[in-house]
């Protein structure tokens, strides 16, 4: 199941890439209650770069190994309920060496399921390796799950304290399939939970990379456990009795589920991540080189194909013509290929779905008379979309305001800052945005009206994207978001607990340790 070539350059990277897809590609299993299993219809899954190469397997587990798993992680949370938040936060941090030895393995598993290219493959085990470091960093701090109260006037000792849910269950998307089934369970565990993960069938060796990190931590057997495969094992998991959910994904599945949990006998944590429709504004007076690059960036790393992607410009009139052209200019240089070639800038869509509704997009565009300038792909029957930016566009269009979920940027012209300001907030979803202005009263104005969970003002090279552990936090607000506290903080793995206050009389105040 492994690459044994270290990829720490691009021509290693790409040599234990074409030794994998030589080699014979892993099934990996279901693992329920510590068992390895292969239950269900077998699903295969095709190098997006070239499809018709199987570079995974998994089987599409049915709805009753679902049910199996979360009871098994209900016995086993008993037990780890009842181990000490220190030592929780020692059993997580084991893991930290474990993923700095498979750094470049993983990056090879990512780069065959999804088509990232090197940064971005090699990117996605970094990314656990700092959410472990950060989240067991905040976790040990003093009064992380705990606070003591004042004293009580009756003489009664008093605090509150966070326990745990139950067992979570995750349900991860295909486009960072490690990191993003990572971070919900380094938060549920640290948090007493157990948990069950459903991968993507886009990315089912890269998701079960999470399974053997857990390994690595000692845990109960059953606490965590993962099942794979296509829409219906992730459906089973919402409508069963798992505690809470973990969901990223679109706006439309995360919101059924938050209705669903609503429905039931009583409330049970929905914390999901969802997409957006994500502007950036540019002004008169912004420095339009620099503009052009965040802009260029954002839209178009991973084939535009993440929830934080740039996907629409507002630029004022004065600024517009010309920002026009060096994002064409830019955007004429950029090549999707195979993660293996050297200059490739994204690699392939994840599927034929997304080419087809490229082309629908593209066709729309094309009806209009708009302008469209594309970059270019790589010869081959890969899954490869041009990097694409249609300019001229109404701020109202449907392509101005559809999340896409592709390499495909409007323009938009708006009459002022304010108009843009107005324009980028007139939209349901609230993930990211950015603004480049030479105006500091534009700047900070932004800053206080904009409603979006993560913003960027004149950041070189990225106008929405670029959310990292440790130095910023991650997440939406109105319909790109359920909780307010964002990933990759100090807050987010509270949010796996619920609070208890408590009271004893005074002489048996002892009882009161976490």
């Amino acid at each position: 199941m492994s690459t044994t070539i270290e990829a720490h350059t691009q021509e290693a990277f790409a040599a234990a890439v074409a030794q994998q897809r030589a080699a014979e590609h892993p099934t990996v299993p279901h693992v329920v209650d510590g068992e390895e299993l292969f239950t269900g219809a077998l699903l295969r899954r095709e190098d997006p770069s070239h499809p018709g190469l199987t570079v995974s397997a998994c089987h599409d587990a049915p709805a009753e190994l679902v049910t199996r798993a979360i009871a098994a992680s209900r016995r086993a949370q008993r037990e780890w309920r009842r181990v000490p938040l220190a030592e929780r936060v020692e059993r997580v941090r084991r893991a930290i060496p474990f993923v700095e030895a498979r750094l470049d393995e993983w990056a090879v598993r990512v780069a065959l399921e999804t088509g990232k290219p090197h940064a971005g493959a090699r990117g996605e085990g970094a990314e656990v390796l700092e959410i472990l470091r950060f989240y067991t960093r905040y976790a040990a701090a003093p009064k992380s799950f705990e606070d003591v109260r004042e004293t009580d006037p009756s003489g009664a000792a008093n605090d509150s304290v966070l326990k745990p849910y139950g067992v979570f269950g995750v349900i991860t998307p295909f486009n960072y399939p490690i990191v993003q089934a990572a971070g919900p369970t380094v938060g549920a565990l640290l948090a007493g939970n157990g948990v069950v993960i459903k991968t993507s069938h886009h990315g089912p060796w890269s998701g079960h990379a999470v399974h053997e990190l857990c390994q690595a931590m000692d845990l109960p057997t059953g606490l965590v456990n993962v099942v794979h495969g296509a829409d219906e094992p992730g459906r089973a998991l919402a409508a069963s009795d798992v505690d809470g959910i973990s969901f990223t994904g679109s706006v439309a599945v995360g919101q059924s589920i938050v209705r669903a949990f609503a429905a039931s006998a009583y409330y049970r944590p929905v914390i999901a991540e969802m997409g957006g429709k994500n502007p950036v504004v540019v002004t008169d007076t912004a420095d339009l080189e620099l503009a052009a690059d965040g802009i260029v960036f954002s839209a178009f790393d991973l084939s535009g194909q993440k929830c934080s992607a740039l996907s629409r410009v507002l630029v004022t009139p004065g600024a517009r013509d010309r920002l026009v052209d060096l994002v064409e200019d830019r955007v004429r240089e950029l090549k999707a290929s195979d993660p293996i070639d050297a200059d490739a800038f994204s690699g392939p869509v994840i599927s034929t779905e997304s080419i087809t509704r490229y082309e629908r997009v593209l066709a729309a565009a094309r009806a209009q008379d708009f302008r469209i300038t594309t970059g270019t792909v790589a010869d081959g029957d890969g899954y490869f979309v041009p990097a694409t930016v249609v300019s001229g566009v109404p701020a109202d269009h449907d392509l101005a305001t559809v999340e896409h979920f592709l390499p495909l940027l409007t323009i938009s012209e708006v009459a002022t800052f304010e108009e843009g300001l107005r324009v980028a907030n007139a939209t349901d979803m609230g993930l990211t945005a950015g603004v480049y202005t030479g105006e500091l009263e534009e700047a900070r104005r932004f800053l206080d009206e904009i409603e979006a969970g993560c913003v960027d003002v004149n950041v070189p090279g990225h106008a929405t994207t670029g959310w990292w552990p440790g130095p910023q936090t991650f997440g939406g607000w109105k319909g790109s978001g359920t909780t307010g506290k964002q990933t990759l903080g100090k807050w987010y793995f509270q949010q796996f607990a619920r609070q208890q206050a408590r009271k004893v009389s005074a002489d048996l105040a002892d009882l009161l340790t976490y």
